[in-house]
């Protein structure tokens, strides 16, 4: 505990360090402030001052995302697929820097590049953009920390939820100017607050469950699809549990409406043009999907350059197939790739494929282990 004391002790002092950098700081202020916040929040959780091994994780974790927003920042190595983030970085800077009502309020990735203007007003800097998604990256493994808490994980294995973190691709992608972390963040607060109905069945949890996944929506359209999923499998796990009595069914009937046209209000308001914002959804429905599939497919392998290309062969014939196709591409799409490493980019898809296969494991084995009763916040 002694190291323990002295390590948050240094903790503290980095903070202090990077608030005294801020007020020298003439340019990049904020994201000085950022960061020492990053260092303060996670001492407010009881689990990580008295877990010296959870507290390891989670700084390490910090520490990785600032050394990358660092790199990428004052070391100007953008690799290809970080682009987007010079990009939204651009428009939000024109946008903090152009005249009133120069802002586009559409659904998507203007979203975020709106919010992330509304900063730049504060501080115009890439280092703040990539802050804040620190900040939100690192609140997201505080939310699932508490998660993990909640579903009765024991506090000595909590460190194991925080290894999570290291996954490259959050490193990578939640240290940079990207929706990203914004996004996951969204979608565990609205798993918290799933996870707090069915704990609790306060009403006043469903408040925070609709303003997450709605907030999951707007920056991402195709996520409003996604927050339907959620909402259909929490109320599948509330309905199919205990008897419940003709008050509560009441109550559901009504806060359900009610989140129904919270849902509805918002995305007439948000954007008028209702049409666009349901294209995912009438791609889903239109008739002559699989023709559309099958002619974007065909255009991508002859004549442009397959995002994800597993070098799988589709069979559509029957149904039977079309399972092994489907089950073979997502296996791809979690483990790819099996046959080892033959360039050194390889090895950030191996580690992540191993990372995601043991938190998969530990999730299922760690299934068998919890009462019968409690496995149902486990498989939510």
């Amino acid at each position: 505990m002694k190291h323990a004391g002295s390590a948050l002790g240094t903790v503290f002092l980095i903070a202090i360090g990077s608030v005294v950098t801020a007020l020298l700081s003439g340019e990049q202020w904020l994201a000085w402030l950022l960061l020492g916040a990053t260092l303060i929040v996670p001492l407010g959780f009881s689990s990580i001052r008295d877990d010296w091994r959870l507290a390891t994780v989670v700084y390490l974790v910090i520490a990785c995302h600032h050394g990358l927003a660092v790199l990428l920042t004052f070391g100007e190595f953008r690799p290809i697929d970080l682009w987007d983030a010079t990009y939204f970085d651009t428009l939000a800077s024109w946008a903090a820097e152009g005249a009133e009502g120069s802002l586009t309020w559409e659904l998507g990735y203007l979203m975020y590049v709106n919010l992330l203007s509304g900063i730049y007003d504060i501080n115009n800097a890439f280092f703040t953009g990539a802050e804040v998604s620190v900040l939100f990256a690192v609140i997201g493994l505080l939310l699932m920390i508490q998660i993990a808490r909640e579903i009765k994980v024991p506090d000595e294995r909590l460190w194991w939820v925080a290894l999570a973190g290291f996954i490259p691709g959050s490193l990578i992608f939640f240290s940079v100017t990207y929706r990203e972390s914004l996004q996951v963040f969204c979608l565990l607060l609205s798993v918290w607050a799933a996870i707090r109905i069915l704990n609790r069945e306060d009403p006043r949890w469903w408040i925070l469950f609709a303003a997450a996944l709605v907030s999951m929506g707007i920056l991402h359209k195709a996520l409003f699809l996604y927050s339907l999923f959620v909402v259909v499998l929490t109320v599948m796990f509330i309905l199919f549990t205990d008897q419940r009595t003709l008050l509560w069914w009441v109550k559901t009937i009504g806060m359900g409406a009610g989140i129904v046209l919270c849902v509805a209000g918002v995305i007439a308001w948000a954007t008028p043009e209702f049409v666009q914002f349901l294209e995912p959804v009438i791609r889903l429905i239109d008739v002559d999907l699989l023709d559309r599939i099958t002619i974007y497919r065909e255009r991508m392998v002859n004549w442009g350059s397959p995002r994800t290309d597993y070098g799988l062969f589709y069979d559509w014939t029957d149904w039977s197939r079309t399972a092994v196709t489907l089950g073979s591409i997502y296996l791809h799409y979690l483990f790819s790739p099996f046959d080892g490493i033959t360039r050194w980019v390889d090895l950030y898809a191996v580690a992540e494929s191993w990372m995601r296969f043991t938190l998969i494991a530990v999730v299922g084995v760690g299934l068998f282990q919890v009462p019968r009763g409690e496995r149902k916040l486990l498989l939510l």
